[in-house]
């Protein structure tokens, strides 16, 4: 979401709207070099925490070699690092402090944007409002909508509800187009049709939606969000009272609203597709997930919010308000793709080519995509690439290289990747792992072992 301010996209909600080849090969995943022992130093720290090498940041951060650096600098990358590893109680004190060390605008700034970051995700929209109004008096260009809906908390308690570790199973429509949907009951009313949508940082629904389901409106709380395109579309910013998913409940949802026919597509494929709304990852942040695109089947467990988040196998991270998973790109280590559930095709932008050194992108043949608001943006592709997470690697004969825009990064991991696998999102332990159904099928007894297996 933007109001000409941090960049806030909201959604990447995407389909493909012309044909080209969807061939691809999964392989195991194997890297052709490992990263270079002492990547990180006092002299680059901060350049490698922006090209993504957040584990080894950290570990740098931990190490006597941190101790070169003074503690202003050393508060600031603790609390960066500890904010996009997910951990945002803990993010906020070094951040502080290195707010209190610093007398540069421009820096306070975006430390206290940080700090608004870290609420916002820890759910306390009052202290997310607090610090947004610290970073726009120093100088960021931060929505005053976006800022008015923060301090519209009160005493709502987001994702109140059911209890930790209440789960849910509910089966999935998926294809024509290739986007999960899922039926989702707000406010009491009839269940409708929603996709789950990881790349929009908020839970978003259309006006006549909202109007149905009884949304409560914050007066003056209005945005543009941004979608895939960059197109700008106005926004009203409200909360809804419950969210109920199979046996599920939470209370105390925020929504974005977005004018009728923004979320309406029309593919060759699919024809024209119209969408009463996404469950966006500030939502999703609160369960694990695990989706099975051959069973047609999403199962999710609640968090316990007082855990800590992350792991040592930790692969997923928050960057500009969304999620990143680290993948490789041709067996190279590491590249940051923006995790969407909410994307038909999967992409490389111009700026991870060049990071990964690829060859340049196919002029001919460009692919046209589609995405909210009706925007439409025709693209270059790029044949023979592996794009690798976890366990395996999927070779694309072709994909779509997208122009670089903020909170992107390096791609795009998007249903064309994720749907040949059980996949599992674990906002816990922040991993993605990916499983192959037949494996998994196997295992269970499900289906007979091939000869000699």
């Amino acid at each position: 979401m933007r109001g000409r301010g941090p960049g806030l996209v909201l959604a990447a909600l995407g389909l493909a709207a012309c044909t080209f080849s969807n061939e691809f090969t999964i392989l195991p995943h194997q890297l052709t070099k490992p990263l270079p022992i002492g990547l990180v130093n006092s002299f680059n720290v901060e350049e490698q925490l922006q090209s993504g090498y957040i584990p080894e940041v950290a570990e740098f951060l931990s190490s006597s070699g941190a101790r070169s650096l003074d503690s202003v600098r050393l508060d600031r990358l603790t609390g960066q690092v500890l904010l996009e590893r997910g951990d945002f109680r803990r993010a906020a004190p070094p951040l502080e402090r290195a707010l209190a060390g610093t007398g540069r605008g421009s820096d306070r700034a975006d430390l206290a944007w940080f700090l608004s970051q870290a609420a916002y995700w820890e759910g306390e929209f009052s202290s997310a409002g607090r610090w947004g109004r610290v970073a726009q008096r120093e100088g960021k260009r931060v929505p005053e909508g976006w800022l008015v809906f923060l301090e519209s908390q009160s005493r709502r308690v987001l994702y109140g509800g059911d209890p930790d570790g209440e789960r849910f199973s509910l089966p999935v429509v998926y294809g024509r187009p290739n986007l999960l949907r899922l039926a989702v009951c707000v406010n009491g009313r009839p269940a409708e049709q929603m996709v789950l949508d990881s790349g929009a940082s908020l839970s978003l629904l259309t006006e006549s939606a909202a109007a149905r389901l009884g949304v409560t409106f914050v007066p003056g709380a209005t945005a543009l969000a941004k979608g895939l395109h960059d197109a700008d579309l106005p926004m009203r910013l409200g909360w809804v009272d419950s969210v109920r998913l199979g046996g599920l409940t939470l209370t105390d949802v925020p929504v974005g609203v977005l004018p009728d026919g923004t979320l309406t597509f029309e593919t060759v494929s699919a024809g024209v597709f119209r969408l009463n709304g996404v469950l966006g990852v500030h939502l999703m942040k609160e369960l694990d997930w695990r989706i099975s695109f051959t069973d047609r089947l999403v199962q999710a467990r609640r968090l316990d919010r007082r855990v800590v988040r992350g792991s040592k196998d930790q692969n997923i991270f928050f960057r500009r308000m969304r999620p990143m998973a680290r993948a490789s790109l041709n067996g190279q280590p590491w590249s940051l793709f923006l995790l969407d559930t909410g994307s038909e095709p999967s992409m490389i932008t111009r700026g991870g080519l060049r990071r990964t050194r690829l060859f340049e992108p196919e002029a001919a043949y460009p692919v046209t995509l589609e995405g909210i608001g009706k925007s439409r943006v025709s693209w270059a592709k790029i044949s023979n690439v592996t794009v690798g997470v976890g366990a395996y690697m999927v070779r694309f004969k072709d994909i779509v290289v997208k122009e670089d825009v903020d909170g992107i990064e390096d791609g795009i991991l998007g249903a064309s990747f994720l749907s040949s696998f059980d996949v599992e999102i674990r906002f816990g332990a922040m991993t993605l792992a990916l499983e192959n159904p037949l494996k998994r099928r196997l295992r269970a007894g499900e289906v007979p072992s091939p000869p000699g297996g």
